[in-house]
This record gives structure tokens, C-alpha cells and sequence, in this order.
């Protein structure tokens, strides 16, 4: 039977995340569940479409070679589309949600499996909230800050132009990170936010070695 325990931490606690203290906002407790990574990773926040295609899985299989899933850590919202697909990738990862860690509370259900096994991988689940807090549309965009907080730079790779994937971009930006996005088609609409992204000043990846370049890795 899978079983798991949640831990916490406050602001003032040595393992509380160093970047996630610098944003205008950050929670003074987070609840955990699983093993912190190594700080010695890149802290990359992957978001994107819930809606997400074929267009969005191959994107991510041609960006993220072994060098960066072994350089970086993968943090995402664990939801449904872009964020469970960057999950399963990664090799290093954390899930931000925007509910309680608890199964009751947990959001979306769907994704129950792809926790466990970020857990029993060795990763880390982390939240502000507390157990029995279930899903509520103004926890989400907390949520996103939470992720955008975690990362030096926030990769999009399919969004709508009204999305909280675009949201997440500019909690990123408002707090001095890095945006990358991967350019699609003009006529996908699941393309147009990260298009306007990139006509805006995001930095555009269509490859693994744009994306190393951009981070600085080896």
C-alpha cells in the first residue's frame, strides 16, 4: 500500500528554497512530501497547455537531451497537458500543486499515478497548502508563482494567449527570471502565447542546444 508522510518548513528554515525567498511574495510555509534535490541543478520551471498535442511531447523529447535532464531539475504544476509530460521527462523534478498534498484533496486526479512515482523516485511534491485544501481557481495562480519563485528561468512550450502557463511567464519576469518559449505554428492557437512570448523578448528554443545555451549549461 503506498503510504507517504508531509513534512513542512518555514521561511526561516535553512531547506527552504534560497530563490523561492527572493520573490515579492513568498509563502512562509511550504508542506513537502519526498527528497529535496541537489542544489547544485538548474532550476527550470516547465509549463505550458493542458490542452497540449502531439506538437507539445515531441518539443520536449527534442529539447531535453540526457545532458540537461541530468544538469537540471524540472519544476511543473503536475497538472494534465504540458506539466504532466514535463514531469515524466525529467530526471530530477518538482511538482508545485495548488491544493493539499493529501489524496482527498489532491487535483487532478488523473495525475494521482504521477505522483506516486515522483515519490517513489526520490523527488519532490511540494504546496502552501495544507491537507484539505482541495481545488479552487484562485489557489492556481498562487500556485504558479510558487513555480515561476522556484526557477531561475521558466521554459513555455504550447500556450494559449489566455492561459495560466502565460501567467507563470510573467510572475517569472516580474521577479527577474529568465522566459524561454518554443515557437509553433500560427495557425495553432496553442502556439500563439508562446509566440507572442518570443515577440516580446522570450527567448526562443527549438532545440537542445539552444536550451543549454540559454541556461549555461556545459
Amino acid at each position: 500500500m503506498f503510504s507517504y508522510e508531509i513534512k513542512s518548513i518555514k521561511i526561516t528554515d535553512p531547506l527552504y528554497p534560497p530563490l523561492l525567498k527572493e520573490i515579492i511574495d513568498p509563502p512562509p510555509v511550504l508542506y513537502y512530501v519526498g527528497q529535496w534535490p541537489d542544489n547544485s541543478l538548474f532550476p527550470l520551471a516547465v509549463v505550458g497547455s493542458r490542452q497540449a498535442d502531439d506538437y507539445g511531447q515531441q518539443a520536449i523529447d527534442k529539447i531535453f537531451s540526457e545532458d540537461i535532464l541530468n544538469q537540471s531539475v524540472i519544476i511543473s504544476g503536475l497538472a494534465l497537458g504540458i506539466d504532466a509530460m514535463a514531469h515524466k521527462k525529467a530526471r530530477h523534478t518538482i511538482a508545485v500543486l495548488g491544493t493539499g498534498l493529501d489524496e482527498k484533496s489532491f487535483y487532478p486526479k488523473e495525475n494521482w499515478s504521477l505522483f506516486k512515482k515522483i515519490i517513489t523516485n526520490g523527488n519532490l511534491v511540494i504546496s502552501e497548502f495544507g491537507s484539505g485544501v482541495g481545488p479552487k481557481p484562485q489557489n492556481f495562480p498562487r500556485r504558479n508563482r510558487i513555480i515561476a519563485g522556484l526557477s531561475q528561468a521558466t521554459l513555455i512550450v504550447q500556450a494559449k494567449v489566455r492561459s495560466g502557463a502565460l501567467i507563470t511567464a510573467r510572475l517569472a519576469l516580474e521577479n527577474g527570471r529568465e522566459v524561454l518559449a518554443v515557437p509553433g505554428s500560427i495557425i495553432n492557437e496553442l502556439s500563439a502565447g508562446t509566440n507572442l512570448l518570443i515577440n516580446q523578448g522570450a527567448i526562443p528554443i527549438a532545440s537542445s542546444q539552444d536550451l543549454k545555451e540559454a541556461l549555461g549549461l556545459d
